[in-house]
């Protein structure tokens, strides 16, 4: 540390970069000394203190003090006169010899005359987070800086650069912050001017979304130019998770560098017709900046906004870092990536209350059984209450309160990649509450880490026979309220047995999230030894190896039974006359009347007894299960009736596609003792946690079933009451204001009103056929934000990319299904495209060829059910229903993900 002269104990000019305080400099300049110590580099530079500025500032405090005592910050031209006098008193101060010597001294000792540098103002408040750049109060552009300065010009730019601390902006931006117009100090860093070729502005998190992906802004010469906005510039995006690369080229007509004539300062040059339209930065050079940015953030720990420049001989000069600022009070992040399988399109209040209350009883056990402390969970009440959401009249997942809850657990940074990837997010998400958590020392978080991590290998090691008692359960659970109607029983009475049962799943669920917590983790693990072992060169391999264990799992096992009946009707030439005659509806009423097989008809009634609620977007309070509406059944048998599916065909092709890939396996692994054990016992796992997971969708079916028959019953009350015109209505209210007209809670009568203004937003909504945004992030009220997509951008090419889950390369007529209730039959030849599925799309994908949806990931509903069924299937196509037209003659290869449209539709 070297100063000059000066009055106290701290210094004036500070050189040594590794002892550059904060407290003198700010965090601004501080930073740049961290990252000069870290190996990154940073062009010299020196500091002038905060003390040097008061030592200058002190004869004026009382007549800058005067200045501002009056502005009225209501009237621009105010606030332009204050600074404008502001920058007068300090243009006229004259330094003292000594205080010009001390910035000379210290000019010449760190530069040669000739060098060319940059003057940077830095404001420090009275505490550091109201200083510039801090994580609080940023100051973005709020100080001057001046480029290109010769030795001459040096003092005068230090006598701006001080009186920068009160530009209009400034003081606007204080004023707007209820800051102390006078609580700060201005240090000035004197740096060496860089002439950057090429320079950029990296965000190592999307500072609009918060998504973690790197954008990058890159122009043509100085940075000036980019943080200005004087130059045009290309902007990258680089996903967090899969590293690819979405670019927004411009053309780029200027380039801002020194100006040639006078030697100093900047000057706008067109750029060379070889630069006008050519990306800024390389592929290699995006790169280096994607590793720079994450070193960058690492030394930080928080995202970063990073500037910096490419000199002509290739390397990187960071010129600043500071933290990307969000307010995480105002800040929600919403998805509907995954959510969408089980709730797709619009819905209903009920839907979404229901559903509501379905996520807070089970997440609260769920973190209960992860070890979470019981203060925790009961301080987390209100993260809990808010993990889904209702925008434009669609359900969305709130990342901010998932990320928030899930963090309680010291150990979610280790599971946190996969379980993203499960979720099929295509992005990560930089979100912290509002509310932070109890701090707690380093010996009591050590220990929290330590007991979760035991706890959660106790779980673990009981999990299989956990999950064995928790289908024992909710057997004995169920089974007495499997086809129960509540005809006639008394209101209360039935709502106290729909409390009866929750309090139960309040108790118990929570295992099937601990399943999805495992699931993930294990098959991530199985990938990388996949990849280790050189057998991810086989993209199919790992699924392929999935099938032939669905003996147990209970979707299978529905389709089974009704391919069963489809193979009775074909074997029963009385029963093959009368599917081909009649339709659903007739068919039905036929079986009602005793007028088919008995043994058929009981056959019928056995199936929708066992699996009545299984159906098309069956978790939907609005939507009739197979149960309520059996002509689903029905023309799903109808439609197997008519091809040569058996359930031995089913069981012959899984098990022969099981093992081509086991020969596969012993292949790749060759004469390895241990690795086909290893491998044998990841795999068998991961089979087990698949129909854990799987077969306790159906009970979670089952579960909203009997709660739909619930509410169908007191709707029908209500409706005979005259409290509702028709029983439908109680869709259109949510749970608590359909108990409250029952339990004397709710606060108005008027229940047929609610439901009448909610039927008609959702008339207009479904009117006004919207796009929904898979993520938003909104900022303030959350209907003071877009909640919709924008319009898709024209493609060009015919390629489309997904995620391969299920492998097998197929040719057909693309079926765009956007509501299942309206499909009977898909045709021949039919490959279904869809947003996303659930499991009461079952019997449609049994009918089709291919299967391409836009949501999903690798252990997705959809994409276990394609294995399950030997049916290629490509997840997470972006925009695939807007993109593929419905008739187009399309190619899928499920094994690569890839989508090739080879016709228009006819």
């Amino acid at each position: 540390m070297t100063t000059a002269t000066r009055v106290g104990t701290r210094p004036h000019v500070v050189f040594d970069r590794e002892r550059l305080d904060a407290r003198l400099v700010g965090g601004k300049l501080a930073r740049l000394a961290v990252m000069a110590t870290r190996d990154l580099t940073v062009p010299r530079f020196f500091c002038l203190t905060i003390d040097f500025f008061e030592e200058v500032f002190a004869p004026l405090r009382e007549t800058v003090t005067d200045r501002l005592a009056n502005v009225c910050f209501d009237e621009p031209a105010a606030v332009r006169r204050a600074a404008a006098n502001v920058a007068a008193l300090f243009e006229a101060i004259e330094l003292t010899p000594g205080q010009r010597g001390e910035i000379l001294a210290a000019f010449d000792a760190e530069f040669s005359s000739e060098t060319l540098v940059s003057v940077r103002a830095s404001t420090v408040g009275r505490r550091l987070e109201e200083s510039e750049d801090s994580g609080d109060n940023p100051f973005a552009g709020m100080s001057d800086s001046f480029l290109c300065v010769p030795r001459e010009q040096v003092i005068d730019r230090v006598k701006q650069a001080w009186a920068s601390g009160w530009s209009e902006k400034a003081l606007l931006y204080r004023h707007a912050h209820d800051l102390d117009l006078l609580g700060f100090g201005v240090a000035v860093a004197i740096q060496e001017m860089v002439l950057g070729e090429k320079s950029f502005v990296l965000f190592t998190c999307n500072p609009r979304t918060a998504a973690r992906e790197m954008v990058v802004v890159a122009g043509w010469g100085t940075g000036e130019g980019v943080v200005q906005e004087k130059v045009a510039v290309d902007h990258y995006f680089v996903n967090g998770s899969t590293h690819q690369v979405r670019a927004q080229i411009a053309r780029k007509d200027e380039r801002l560098t020194i100006d040639r004539a006078r030697g100093h300062d900047l000057a706008l040059y067109p750029t060379a017709d070889s630069q006008r339209d050519a990306p800024c930065l390389s592929e290699d050079e995006l790169a280096r900046l994607v590793e720079l940015g994450q070193k960058v953030e690492a030394i930080f720990g928080a995202p970063q906004d990073i500037e910096g420049t490419f000199t002509p001989d290739g390397r990187v000069h960071l010129l600043q870092s500071r933290p990307i600022v969000f307010d995480y009070r105002r800040m929600r992040v919403w998805t509907n990536a995954n959510v969408s399988e089980s709730f797709p399109g619009l819905t209903t209040p009920l839907t979404y209350s229901f559903a509501r209350n379905f996520y807070r009883v089970i997440f609260r056990d769920g973190y209960r059984r992860l070890g979470i402390e019981p203060r925790d969970l009961q301080d987390s009440e209100d993260w809990l209450d808010r993990m889904l959401g209702f925008l434009d009249g669609r359900i969305y997942y709130c990342l901010t309160s998932f990320y928030y809850m899930h963090s309680r657990s010291p150990l979610f940074p280790l599971l946190r990649a996969h379980w993203e990837k499960m979720m099929g997010f295509r992005l990560s998400y930089q979100t912290q509450p509002g509310t932070k958590p109890r701090v707690r020392s380093w010996w009591r978080q050590a220990a929290n880490a330590a007991v979760a991590a035991a706890t959660v290998a106790y779980r673990y090691a009981r999990h299989e026979h956990d999950m064995r008692a928790f289908h024992a359960w909710w057997e004995a659970l169920v089974a007495p309220l499997r086809g129960r109607s509540f005809a006639g029983e008394d209101p209360l009475a039935v709502i106290g047995e729909f409390r009866r049962v929750w309090r139960e799943v309040g108790n118990h669920w929570g295992i099937t999230l601990l399943n999805d917590t495992y699931l993930p983790f294990v098959y991530g693990l199985t990938e990388q030894v996949f990849k280790r072992w050189g057998l991810a060169d086989d993209p199919a391999l790992l699924s392929d190896l999935l099938c032939g264990d669905d003996e147990d799992l209970r979707s299978v096992q529905i389709i089974h039974s009704a391919v069963r009946l489809a193979e009775a009707v074909r074997g029963d030439a009385g029963l093959r006359a009368a599917f081909v005659s009649h339709g659903p509806d007739e068919l039905w009423l036929l079986l009602e009347r005793g007028e088919l097989d008995p043994d058929f008809r009981a056959a019928v009634q056995r199936h929708l007894h066992s699996y009545g609620d299984r159906g098309l977007q069956e978790l939907k309070m609005e939507q009739p299960n197979v149960r309520h509406a059996p002509r689903v059944l029905l023309a799903s048998v109808q439609g197997y009736a008519q091809s040569e599916l058996s359930v031995d065909a089913l069981r012959a092709s899984e098990r022969a596609v099981r093992a081509a890939a086991e020969e596969r396996l012993a292949h790749g692994l060759g004469s390895s003792w241990a690795r086909p054990r290893i491998i044998r016992q990841l795999l068998t796992t991961l089979r087990g946690l698949i129909r854990h997971r799987e077969n306790s969708r159906y009970c979670r079916s089952e579960l909203f079933g009997f709660s739909k028959t619930v509410f169908r019953h007191l709707g029908s009350y209500l409706a005979v009451r005259g409290v509702l015109r028709d029983p439908s209505e109680v869709f259109y209210l949510t749970q608590d204001e359909v108990f409250g007209w029952f339990e004397g809670t709710g606060v108005t009568d008027q229940l047929h009103v609610l439901a009448d203004l909610r039927r008609r937003e959702m008339d207009n909504r479904q009117q006004a056929r919207a796009a929904a945004a898979l993520e938003v992030t909104t900022v303030g009220p959350v209907h003071d934000n877009q909640l919709t997509a924008p319009e898709a951008a024209a493609v060009p090419n015919d390629l489309l990319a997904g995620l391969g889950s299920s492998a097998g390369r197929v040719r057909g007529r693309a079926r765009v299904v956007l509501d299942p209730n309206t499909v009977d039959e898909l045709g021949e030849h039919a490959i279904l495209v869809a947003r996303e599925t659930d499991p009461g799309w079952l019997f449609l994908m049994l009918a089709t060829r291919g299967i391409v949806v836009e949501r999903g990931s690798m252990l997705s509903h959809t994409a276990i059910t394609g294995r399950k069924l030997g049916i290629p299937t490509v997840v997470g196509v972006p925009e695939a229903t807007s993109r593929i037209p419905d008739g187009a003659w399309i190619e899928i290869d499920g094994a690569s993900g890839t989508v090739r449209l080879l016709e228009a539709a006819a």
